[in-house]
Parts: structure tokens; sequence; C-alpha cells
């Protein structure tokens, strides 16, 4: 049964990124087969996608930026690779129900997070060294799964962000995953085209809805 939001209950902004252009985006220029290929596992992101993710930070104004509590990644390498970029200084919690999950592409294949950690570690070492990376507290006892969980998609997500309301206490937080997973989490997220790398902000009601921001600025005067 649907919950009604309560008018009571505080609004919590959430910041829904995709991620930089990934090399499973850009696998026909590359010559491989983004359906089949192998050396597209879990792939990261071109250096176009590094510099989308760099430039997350100048589309967000200064003022939005230093609200941003916390940061919510994906598992893949992609996500996580995109949000370290762009959030250097910010505490970042992988949730591995983030993950894109479908047509069985190598690029949605998951990985132990050692190997992701493993590739990512340049980036990782020049973190700030009082901003936190957790990528274990949410880690499900079996992974890496490549298998849907037994339940569908939107309503996998959708309880994703009814913990972010109910079981944490940041009230503004940037969440960084994949298409699909955007257009799952948002009330009608069938009409968004989210491009990588841009913001868009969106309201985070008591009932779990995730609604995009009337006001939805991507880039702001500071």
């Amino acid at each position: 049964p649907i919950t009604i939001i309560d008018p009571t209950m505080p609004v919590k902004t959430i910041y829904l990124i995709r991620h930089g252009k990934s090399q499973g985006q850009m696998a026909k220029q590359l010559g491989l087969d983004r359906r089949t290929d192998d050396q597209l596992l879990d792939c990261g992101l071109t250096s176009v996608g590094q510099r989308q993710a760099a430039d997350i930070p100048s589309l967000i104004s200064p003022k939005e930026l230093e609200s941003i509590e916390l940061v919510l990644s994906s598992p893949l390498t992609r996500a996580l690779h995109t949000a370290l970029i762009a959030f250097p200084n910010k505490n970042i919690m992988v949730h591995f129900a983030l993950r894109e999950v479908g047509l069985k592409a190598p690029e949605n294949v998951p990985r132990p997070m050692s190997q992701v950690l493993a590739d990512l570690e340049s980036v990782i070492i020049n973190r700030s060294p009082s901003a936190e990376l957790d990528t274990s507290s949410l880690q499900p006892k079996d992974w890496p799964r490549d298998y849907t969980p037994a339940v569908i998609k939107m309503e996998r997500i959708r309880k994703v962000f009814q913990w972010l309301y109910q079981d944490r206490k940041e009230t503004v937080i940037a969440v960084v995953c994949h298409y699909n997973v955007i257009r799952s989490a948002v009330v009608d997220g069938e009409k968004l085209r989210p491009m990588n790398g841009i913001p868009i902000r969106c309201k985070l009601y008591s009932n779990g809805d995730l609604v995009v921001d009337e006001y939805n600025v991507l880039q702001s005067t500071p």
C-alpha cells in the first residue's frame, strides 16, 4: 500500500547524479561489443567521464555543495569513481542496491570491492584524510552477486530512499548511480533522461517519494 506523505515532517534534499561517461558507453568507438565483451566487465570511466566527474561541483552552488552531508554511491566502478572524483572532501558510503541491473551487460556485472578499490587507489589516496569511505557496512554477505534480487527494481530502489529518510540523520545527500536507477527512483521518472555528471536536485518526502525539485537549477551563480 502507498503511504501518504506526512506534511508535518521535514523534506530532505537529494542530488541524483548519473556517473560520468563510461567505457561501456564508448564501446562502439572502442571496437567492443557492449553486450558481450569481457573487457567491459564492471568497466570504469573514460577520460571524458573523469572530466565530467571533476566538473560536478561547479554545477552546484558553493552553499549547496557545502550543505551535502553524505554521498551515497553504487558499488559499480564507474559510479564510485565518479563519487570519489567529484566529492574528495565528503563522506562516501556504498549502497549495493543502487547498482544497475539488466541485460546481463558486462559493465553491470559486479566485482569484489577489493578489486574495485585497488583499481581506484590513485584517487582514494588523494582524498581528504577526514573524509570517510565506507564500502563494507551495507555489503551483502554473498557479494558480488550477479542476479536480480527477488523484488522488482522500483521497489528495491525505493527502499534505499525510505532508508535514507527514516534511518539516516543527514538531510542533504548526493546519490551517484545510473541512468535506469534514477528513472526508477523518481516519481514519474520515465520522463527523465539523466545526463552523465549532471546533478538533478530532488525532494525526498517522509513516505519515500522522491520528486524532482521544480527549482532544479543545474548551475547556480555563487
